[in-house]
Order: structure tokens, then sequence, then C-alpha cells
């Protein structure tokens, strides 16, 4: 069982949640970020160290010791940064915890992915998949640098594990949207529930609230399934009030239908989820079940790290 775990960019969205699963677990966790947690953040249950990911000493350094790494710091999303630096950044810190890991002989680690590897959501028209309901073996189409960082990420963590003779297991996690309580309640009350063309049908009018994402991350750090492995984490239902064969005979008429996909259902399987972790969301916005980590008062105080040699 890990102890000390690292989790890079724990001040952002998915970081805070993250950190508090593991600190509410008992784990000795580290936040390693370029920016302090928010006041009041979940994530001042843990130490913070001022690290840039994209700098390869500082990642040797920061992850002195622990015994598992959650990689979570990236530039979010592609409609903010230009695609050379966003890629650039996404790339690098990848490999830099990679490498940092095989150093110190890091065996568990957990990178963020995003549905995003497939190629939905960003390219440049509707993503068209081979067959329904989509899981982790189907093919990618990947077109910009976001979605590229994402595919390759995972790319990148076989090659670790070929190249560590197996004696490490990376999770890379498919994540999708999500969702806090203050989201989930706004599209209850007022969101868009019955557009099913554009950017909603691209992303699979899916989604994951953070905490069942948090839940996810910690899993992958417990559960032993050996090598690199993907895997979805999205709610089991969609964003829409409409059944979810509706909205495919709609957009994607001529589709491959491996199964049923009864009523709401994601069309994205979280099976190997649940059958390689033991993880099944659990939070819904048509019930307004998703929740908030506790808070935490705490003032940041950044870990002057000293530098191994």
């Amino acid at each position: 069982m890990a102890e000390k775990v690292v989790v890079t960019g724990g001040s952002g969205r998915a970081g805070e949640y993250i950190i508090a699963e593991f600190a509410a677990a008992g784990y000795d966790v580290y936040n390693v970020d370029s920016v302090p947690p928010r006041p009041g953040s979940p994530s001042n249950s843990a130490q913070w160290w001022d690290v840039d990911v994209t700098n390869f000493g500082e990642v040797v350094n920061a992850l002195t010791g622990a015994d598992a790494v959650v990689h979570m710091a990236a530039i979010p999303a592609p409609n903010k940064d230009a695609e050379h630096k966003l890629f650039r950044i996404n790339m690098l810190s990848n490999w830099n915890v990679l490498e940092a890991a095989e150093i110190h002989g890091i065996e568990r680690i957990c990178m963020a992915s995003s549905i995003n590897a497939v190629g939905a959501g960003w390219g440049q028209k509707v993503y068209t998949p081979e067959y329904y309901p989509v899981d982790e073996n189907h093919s990618t189409r990947v077109e910009d640098a976001y979605s590229q960082s994402k595919w390759l990420g995972e790319e990148m963590a076989s090659a670790f594990v070929r190249r560590r003779e197996g004696k490490v297991q990376i999770a890379n996690m498919r994540f999708h949207a999500l969702w806090d309580p203050a989201h989930g309640k706004s599209h209850l009350e007022s969101g868009d529930k019955t557009s099913v063309t554009g950017r909603a049908a691209g992303g699979f009018w899916s989604w994951v609230g953070r905490h069942d994402a948090a839940r996810a991350c910690r899993l992958t750090i417990e559960k032993e399934f050996g090598g690199a492995e993907a895997f979805f984490i999205n709610a089991t239902d969609t964003v829409l009030d409409i059944p979810t064969m509706d909205a495919i005979k709609q957009v994607h008429p001529d589709v491959k239908l491996r199964e049923p996909i009864e009523g709401f259902r994601s069309p994205l399987s979280v099976t190997k989820a649940e059958k390689l972790l033991g993880w099944v969301p659990v939070e819904s916005w048509r019930e307004g079940t998703l929740r908030d980590p506790e808070p935490n008062d705490v003032e940041p105080q950044p870990y002057q790290a000293q530098w191994t040699r």
C-alpha cells in the first residue's frame, strides 16, 4: 500500500478533490503545483510544493520518497493557449513525471488523460464512432494539439511500462467534463438538456462528477492491474433528458450498436474501470447528489525541498 502520494496540479479543479480523497483515506499527500491552493481549498490538507513540472530537476526532487504519483498538472483545455505551447507543456510534464518515477522506482502512477484521447470533442467535425457503446479499444482519430497530447501521453505510458519491464503500472484517466455541485445544480435547473448535435454530440453527451473521478484515481493506486491501461471515467448517465438511443438515432443512425443502451445511459462504457478498479460512478445531476470535498482553512505553506544529488 502506498503511503506517500504526490499529486501534481493539486491546486486545480480536479486536484483538490483528489487530494481530499487521498487525505481522507489516510495517505500522506503532497501538492506539487506552480500556484498555491485557493483559500479554504481542500488542497490545503496537503503540503504544497512550488514546482514547475516542465523543469525536470524540480520534478525529480519533488518525487523523492514518494510511493505513488497522481499526475494532473497540464494545460486543461485547447481554447486558451497556442497549440505549440500547449503541446510542449503537456508532453514535457508527462515525460518528466514518468522519468522521475523511474529514477525513484515509483511503481504506481495515475495520469490525467481525456475523452479527447480518441479525438472526440475538439475535432473539426462531430466525431462519428465505429460502434456504440464506445470503449477503450476504440481507435483514435485525434487532430488538435490538446487531443494529441492526451493520446500520446497514453502511448508514452505504455513505452515506460515496456522499458521498465512491467515493474510499474500506469492508469490513464480519460476524464470527461469534471462537474462540481454548482455545475450539476445549474444544469438541473436551467441547463440545455435537449440539444443532441454540435459539441454535445462530440462529447457523447457525457460528464463525470469530481468526487467520482477522485475516487477512481485512488483506486488506481490501491488496485493491481499491471501495465498501462486507459480508463473512461464518466458518469453512467448523459446530460440529456432525451433517451440515449433517440439521440444516437438522430446524430449517428448508421453506427453499429454492440449492445442496447437503455434510458439515459452514457454511450461511453465504464465496464473496464468497474472490472479492473472496482469503480462505479454514483454521482447524479438528476438526483442532486454531486458534493464538494470538505474545505480546509489552513493557510498554504510552500515546502522548501532539499535538492537531491
